[in-house]
């Protein structure tokens, strides 16, 4: 299998686990508010051309071909299938103009019929960076903020060349989120978990969502402690939650089996309440369909409360993101 093979299609064999699902639970249909979803107008992204430079999620050549991922292409996802989505959190994507793609995802919003919260971008460490939150918060959907953190020794992990977390201007600009009631996306590796907590500590009336589960990049065995232990860290602050999200991309040839140590490792540190799911669609459309995954995360958790599986796919999204 090469990579990004199975783009838009169902994998057979990754949903095998040795205990066949019962048909009751195959059938009950599911909502899902996909709380990670990239819902991009291209052409707001100059850097959305075959010239990116390549990364851990494999090549983009797929999503190149495909263009523009908009909010019914999403909800086509799941057509035919028992699941179905009835809200999504655009998160930013790094736009050329942060408020003009709010802008476009306000309007899509209104004009799709699919509730789209959002989240914003820009650099919390420019000085006019307040201007730009007062004209993104004017948006009736915008709900928190992200800028990406991630720092590895590997380029294909590397997102930014500067350490946020360690610049006062950027903690300067992340005070600034609670008076535009706006939480924080919080994307970042194991490695940088210590000093999450610090700043965390530092902003106990900011909410900070944290993507993908963390990102486990380095998957030796002092990589899995360091995310494992981290989590269970940031697990104990009230200010944080947790999106289970990026899983295909850390992962590429996935399996129910292979998702599971990764699901119950952050429902064990952060608890039913504060945890999410998420696609990451298109991105992780270069390593499954959205039903495969959204059925390998029911099958994942099948053995909770039906309370406590609402609470993953959409209760929880509806407080975090304020629905």
């Amino acid at each position: 299998m090469t990579l990004g093979e199975d783009y838009q299609e169902p994998v057979k064999g990754r949903l095998y686990t040795i205990i066949p699902e019962r048909e009751e639970r195959a059938a009950a249909p599911r909502p899902f508010i996909d709380t990670h979803v990239h819902l991009m107008k291209t052409s707001l992204y100059s850097w959305f051309n075959p010239s990116k430079a390549p990364t851990f999620e494999g090549p983009w050549d797929p999503l190149f071909a495909a263009g523009d991922y908009l909010a019914d292409d999403l909800k086509a996802e799941l057509d035919g299938s028992t699941a179905s989505i009835v809200g999504a959190v655009h998160v930013q994507a790094n736009a050329d103009d942060p408020v003009e793609e709010v802008a476009f995802e306000q309007r899509m919003s209104e004009e799709s019929g699919l509730p789209i919260m959002i989240v914003a971008g820009g650099d919390l460490s420019d000085p006019n960076i307040e201007a730009t939150l007062e004209r993104e918060a004017s948006y009736a959907n915008t709900r928190g903020f992200r800028q990406n953190l991630n720092i590895h020794s590997h380029p294909l992990y590397q997102y930014v060349s500067k350490s946020y977390m360690d610049d006062p201007d950027w903690l300067r600009g992340l005070a600034l989120l609670p008076k535009y009631h706006m939480s924080f996306d919080m994307q970042l590796y194991p490695t940088q978990f210590a000093r999450a907590a610090e700043v965390i500590d530092e902003h106990p009336d900011t909410l900070f969502i944290i993507n993908h589960a963390g990102m486990l990049a380095d998957r030796d065995f002092e990589g899995w402690k360091l995310w494992k232990n981290g989590l269970a860290d940031l697990g104990r602050r009230d200010n944080v939650a947790i999106k289970i999200s990026g899983l295909p991309s850390m992962d590429h040839y996935w399996t129910i089996e292979s998702f599971k140590p990764a699901i119950y490792t952050v429902l064990d540190a952060f608890g039913v309440d504060r945890t999410m799911f998420a696609s990451n669609f298109p991105v992780d459309k270069l390593h499954c369909s959205l039903v495969d995954l959204v059925h390998a995360y029911v099958r994942c958790t099948e053995d909770l409360s039906r309370a406590e599986q609402d609470a993953l796919f959409v209760d929880n999204a509806k407080r975090f993101y304020r629905f």
